[in-house]
């Protein structure tokens, strides 16, 4: 399981165009064919102990790599005009965004964009 600070260290020295790249594909996503990636549950990060939720054991550690992207998105929406967002804050369309690109870990624990899991059901 990578550190926060490892998440931080991959994210720093990674292309920023990658990001912008999830923004412009939700940004044009047809939500009516292909719906809405989400995030279900998220592990609580600030109590270790009497946890209620329990995340699938292949998934463990991947809720620090989630947490980062949804902070790198949020820093990057909150750059954009208000009315752009619909006057939401920019966590909202982060959460999307986030849940796009680190939709699932693979077997090597890298992550799988929600668009690579419903290709096969979408009609084009």
């Amino acid at each position: 399981m990578k550190t926060i600070s490892e998440v931080f260290e991959t994210l720093q020295h990674s292309n920023m165009e990658q990001f912008n790249e999830v923004i412009a594909y939700c940004e044009k996503r047809v939500t009516a064919d292909e719906g809405i990636p989400a995030v279900i549950g998220l592990d609580d990060l600030t109590c270790a102990g009497n946890a209620t939720y329990q995340g699938a054991k292949a998934e463990e550690g991947f809720n620090y790599l989630m947490a980062s992207g949804a902070l790198v998105f949020a820093s990057i929406y909150e750059q954009q005009d208000a009315e752009k967002l619909g006057n939401y804050p920019g966590i909202a369309p982060a959460m999307s965004a986030m849940a796009e690109m680190f939709f699932r870990p693979d077997e090597d624990g890298e992550a799988v964009q929600y668009r690579e899991v419903v290709k096969d059901f979408l009609k084009l």
